[in-house]
């Protein structure tokens, strides 16, 4: 399973960071660095990254090399996501409604 995340920190000084406003995530009003991880079907983390101010978006999937490695899998392999990246042919994420529901339920049965 591959998630993305808010790691918050506190407000980071001017001199620590030429950009202190691109450490807040205005969806989460507080200041944070973007963390992108994934947990095979054990719940062991096999990938995590510190990828990028908590104020950038989901342009970070494409930055990281996790997004790269999604694109080379083999045939009928994927990972599940959460619903914070758009769902691909090896990137499947949750559905609104009764879909999410039965999705929900897969992913806890991974857990």
């Amino acid at each position: 399973m591959f998630r993305w995340l808010l790691a918050a920190v506190k407000v980071p000084a001017k001199a620590e960071t030429g950009n202190v406003k691109a450490y807040f995530s205005g969806h989460y009003q507080t200041y944070g660095i973007n963390v992108q991880a994934a947990c095979d079907h054990q719940c062991r983390f096999v990938y995590a990254a510190l990828a990028a101010p908590g104020g950038a978006n989901d342009i970070v999937y494409r930055k990281v090399y996790f997004s790269e490695m999604l694109q080379n899998l083999p045939i009928r392999k994927f990972v599940i996501g959460d619903n914070a990246y758009v769902c691909t042919e090896t990137l499947l994420t949750p559905f609104s409604g009764k879909e999410k529901r039965i999705l929900k339920r897969m992913h806890s049965t991974f857990t």
